[in-house]
């Protein structure tokens, strides 16, 4: 009796937990996103309320707001040389580099809250570090008529920042404040997984989920080889057993499967290319704007969760191929620049 009173007790305690912590995307029923100062804090409450949050101020953007970076883990790390000192992978998640596409940015806020109120347990070896919305300028900058054929929220922000820079092409040149910021941060961490979350641009299709993942023969030898015939496959399984039918990031003009879709060329200008200039496993997930805002919610939802999963069972694995990698770029004396078609 004793050990039902103490269940019940914690179960009603973690129910009161997540009530505190609800968004507005919660309380809209799945039809609305947060605006940036909602965001800041809604997460600032979280950060003050578990000591497995913490929310950092890193760097300057040109709205002129400050880049947050939060961690998110079991024990509450937040140092990266000590989480490297507990062998435990990073896993970088980048939300609101478009902020008219904003699934990630929801996404991220319900699986940060049921991780602390003990809804959903990540492994002991991963940390999650997330910046909350990246492009702040056009976060403030709202309006329901800039992506007119998705299919909500009804309000959201501007793909341009400050500058009217499109901040998903500015990783390799760094324009603006908020990539010189992000190549700060990204460097400090050395991500052992990079997650730029997005939606599509209009293209139709049956399925709710898609992945931009960065090509495998760009990272080359046992980072590309385990790319290509385990990390990808591991996360189509994983989100085939919880009910998504995964498929590549639709890039298609004009061209039919039977002529065969070239895969979208992900330069350093973007997040994913960036990454994999640093042996970092690296996607783009987009979601199908055409799918109601709840369902893309939900599906970003479970591709993070597939990735955590994967990220924790194949630590090890992880971190032996990228330090491999490292090694063979000290030590190399050419340096492929250029591929061919």
């Amino acid at each position: 009796m004793r050990k039902t009173l103490l269940f019940l007790s914690l179960l009603f305690s973690t129910l009161l937990s997540a009530q505190e912590f609800v968004t507005r995307y919660e309380t809209s029923k799945g039809t609305q996103t947060p605006t940036y100062h909602e965001i800041v804090e809604w997460w600032q409450k979280l950060d003050a309320a578990s000591n497995k949050v913490k929310m950092l101020r890193k760097g300057s953007t040109d709205s002129g707001y400050p880049l947050h970076l939060v961690f998110v883990s079991n024990a509450g790390d937040y140092d990266v040389a000590t989480i490297r000192k507990k062998n435990k992978r990073i896993l970088f998640i980048n939300n609101g580099i478009h902020p008219g596409e904003p699934d990630g940015i929801d996404a991220s806020m319900l699986l940060a809250r049921d991780i602390v109120t003990n809804q959903y347990r990540i492994p002991d070896n991963v940390v999650l570090a997330f910046i909350p919305v990246y492009n702040i300028d056009g976060c403030l900058n709202r309006s329901p008529n800039y992506r007119v054929d998705q299919n909500g929220p009804e309000e959201f922000g501007f793909r341009g920042n400050g500058q009217n820079f499109d901040l998903n092409r500015d990783f390799i040149k760094m324009d603006s404040r908020n990539a010189q910021s992000f190549i700060e941060i990204f460097h400090e961490l050395d991500p052992d997984v990079f997650v730029d979350n997005h939606v599509s641009n209009g293209a139709d299709y049956q399925h709710i989920m898609t992945l931009l993942t960065t090509q495998h023969n760009k990272l080359g030898g046992v980072l590309g080889e385990f790319l290509n015939k385990t990390f990808e496959p591991g996360l189509y399984a994983g989100m085939k057993e919880k009910g998504y039918d995964l498929i590549p990031y639709v890039n298609s003009f004009g061209d039919t499967p039977e002529k065969g879709w070239p895969e979208f060329w992900d330069s350093p200008r973007y997040g994913s290319g960036f990454g994999a200039l640093w042996n970092t496993f690296s996607f783009v997930p987009e979601t199908h704007m055409l799918k109601e805002y709840q369902l893309r919610v939900k599906a970003t939802y479970a591709l993070m969760q597939t990735f955590i999963e994967f990220t924790g069972k194949n630590a090890d694995n992880i971190r032996d191929l990228r330090a491999a990698a490292k090694k063979i770029d000290r030590h190399t004396n050419r340096i492929p620049y250029n591929m061919e078609k």
